[in-house]
C-alpha cells in the first residue's frame, strides 16, 4: 500500500485514512499540524492513488488492508481518523480489532444505517482512483452488513465525531445516532459541510489535537504497564508473552498470573496503582484476580486507596453506555458483601446522589443508578433505605428497585427490613404477571427477612 510519513520518528502514531475518490494528499491542509508532536501516516486505500487498482473492492477487504499495514510498518496500536468513507474503514477496524485503537476520530461519518440508492455519474477524464471502487462500495454502504451497525458497541477506543452540519450533505441526525451507539464518543459540530478537514483545517486541527492531547484511559494505561513486562494483546482472547519461554495466553491464564502485580509495583504510586487495576478490570473483565485486589489494596496495610480516583472510577463505569460487568460484580462481591465496606462503597457509588434521583434525571445517572440497586441486595438496610425511598419517586427506576428488594431477601447475605420493604413494594408501578412480585409481598407481609433464615417461607409463596 502506498502511504505518506511525517513527524517525529518515535511520536505518537496517527494514521489517516481518506474519503471514497481521495487519496493521502487530501490530508495536506492539516497532516503538517498534526505531525508536530506525532508520526502521522496518511494511507492510500486500496483502488486510490499510488496503491493497487485491484478490481475487487469491499470495506471490510480495506479493513484488513489496514490492519495488514499496521502489521507491515510494525504498529502495535495508533490513534485513527477517518473521513466519510475513511471513517467506515476506520470504525470497522475499532470493532474488528479494538486493541489496535488508542483513539478514534470520525469525520462526517453517518451511522451504517439503509439509505436509498443513488445513481453515480462517472465524471469525465482521468481519474486518480479506480471507478469501479465507486459502485462496490456504494452498494455497501446503501445496504450495510447489519453486524456493523451491531459491532459500533464493541469499540473500546475513546472517539471524536466531527460532524459538518447542515451544509453537509450527509445526514447530521445520522452522525449524532452513530456517537450514540459508540460507548465512548462525543459529538462536536464545526458547520462548513462534509469536506470538515479541508473547509476549515485550523477548527479541525485544534479539536482533534486537543482530543488527542487528552489524558490516556485506564485500558491503556493497563496495556502499557502489560507490555514493558512483554505482555501485549493479539486477539479478542488472546495474549502474548515474549518473556521466555515465549508463549500465547487466554485471558484467564493472563489474570492467573497477574495476581497482585499491580499493587506490588514499587515503580507506581498507589494512585498509579489503583488506575492500572481498573485499566486491568477494563481489559480483563471481572476476574477475582483483578477485582479483589482493588478491595484488597483498600483495606491492605498500604491503603486506604485514595477515595476520589477510587469511587469517581467505579462511578464512570457504572454510567457509561458500555456494559462493565467487572464493576457490577466488584461491587457485589468484593465491596458489598464485605460487612466493613458496603456502607462505604453504596454511599460513594449512589447514595451520596440520592437527592439527584427524580423524574428526568440525566439518563447516565439512572444508568448508574439501575446498576447500583440491582447488586444492592447484602448492603444494610439502614445505609440503602433512604436511597431505595429517592428511587421510588423515579418510575424509571422502579423495575431496579423491584430486583434490589428481590435481592435483599434473597442474597445470602441480604438486608432488608420486612415492613418498609413491603411498603416500598406496593408502590412500584410494574408490569402485570411480574415474576417472584406476588411471593415477595407475601414473605414480607409475613415478616419474613432473608430467604436463607426461612426457606420454607418463600417455597409456601
Amino acid at each position: 500500500m502506498a502511504y505518506q510519513v511525517a513527524g517525529p520518528v518515535g511520536g505518537d502514531p496517527l494514521l489517516l485514512l481518506a474519503a471514497l475518490g481521495e487519496s493521502a494528499d487530501h490530508w495536506a491542509a492539516v497532516r503538517d499540524v498534526l505531525a508536530r508532536e506525532r508520526r502521522v501516516y496518511a494511507l492510500d486505500l486500496r483502488g486510490h492513488g499510488r496503491s493497487e487498482w485491484a478490481g475487487a473492492y469491499s470495506l471490510e477487504l480495506m479493513r484488513d488492508d489496514v490492519l495488514g499495514f499496521l502489521d507491515a510498518v510494525g504498529l502495535d496500536r495508533v490513534d485513527l481518523v477517518g473521513h466519510s468513507m475513511g471513517g467506515v474503514v476506520a470504525f470497522l477496524v475499532a470493532q474488528h480489532s479494538p486493541w489496535r485503537v488508542v483513539r478514534l476520530v470520525l469525520e462526517d461519518v453517518p451511522a451504517p444505517l439503509p439509505r436509498e440508492p443513488r445513481a453515480a455519474v462517472r465524471p469525465e477524464g482521468e481519474l486518480a482512483f479506480d471507478w469501479a471502487v465507486v459502485p462496490a462500495l456504494r452498494s455497501q454502504l446503501d445496504r450495510p452488513d447489519p453486524s456493523w451497525l451491531e459491532g459500533l458497541s464493541l469499540i473500546t477506543a475513546p472517539t471524536l465525531v466531527v460532524a459538518g452540519g447542515p451544509d453537509s450533505h450527509v445526514p447530521q441526525d445520522s452522525l449524532a445516532d452513530l456517537a450514540r451507539r459508540i460507548p465512548d464518543a462525543r459529538l462536536t459540530t464545526i458547520p462548513v459541510g462534509h469536506l470538515v478537514h479541508a473547509a476549515a483545517p485550523e477548527e479541525f486541527t485544534a479539536a482533534v489535537t486537543a482530543f488527542l492531547a487528552e489524558d490516556i484511559p485506564d485500558g491503556e494505561v493497563a496495556r502499557r504497564w502489560l507490555a514493558e513486562d512483554g505482555i501485549t494483546q493479539t486477539g479478542p482472547d488472546a495474549w502474548y508473552d515474549a518473556d521466555p519461554p515465549a508463549r500465547t495466553l487466554t485471558r484467564e491464564e493472563l489474570c492467573n498470573g497477574l495476581g497482585s502485580m499491580a499493587f506490588t509495583d514499587e515503580g507506581l504510586d498507589l494512585a498509579g496503582r489503583l488506575r492500572v487495576a481498573l485499566g486491568l478490570m477494563d481489559l480483563l473483565g471481572g476476574h477475582v484476580l483483578v477485582t479483589w485486589q482493588i478491595h484488597s489494596a483498600h483495606r491492605g496495610p498500604g491503603g486506604p486507596l485514595p477515595a476520589g480516583p477510587l469511587w469517581d472510577g467505579y462511578r464512570r463505569r457504572l454510567e457509561a453506555v458500555r456494559e462493565y460487568p467487572a464493576i457490577t460484580e466488584s461491587l457485589w462481591s468484593d465491596w458489598f458483601e464485605v460487612w466493613q465496606t458496603a456502607e462505604e462503597a453504596f454511599a460513594e457509588v449512589l447514595g451520596n446522589d440520592r437527592d439527584r434521583l427524580e423524574a428526568g434525571a440525566p439518563e447516565p445517572l439512572l444508568r448508574r443508578a439501575r446498576r447500583v440497586l440491582e447488586v444492592s441486595g447484602p448492603v444494610p438496610w439502614q445505609a440503602k433505605a433512604a436511597t431505595y425511598e429517592a428511587a421510588v419517586r423515579v418510575p424509571e427506576l422502579h423495575p431496579a428497585v423491584f430486583r434490589a428488594l428481590r435481592a435483599s431477601y434473597h442474597d445470602v447475605y441480604g438486608q432488608l427490613e420486612p415492613e418498609p420493604a413491603l411498603a416500598l413494594l406496593d408502590r412500584l408501578e410494574l408490569p402485570a404477571g411480574t415474576e417472584h412480585r406476588v411471593a415477595l409481598r407475601q414473605v414480607l407481609a409475613a415478616g419474613h427477612r432473608n430467604h436463607y433464615r426461612s426457606p420454607e417461607a418463600w417455597d409456601g409463596a
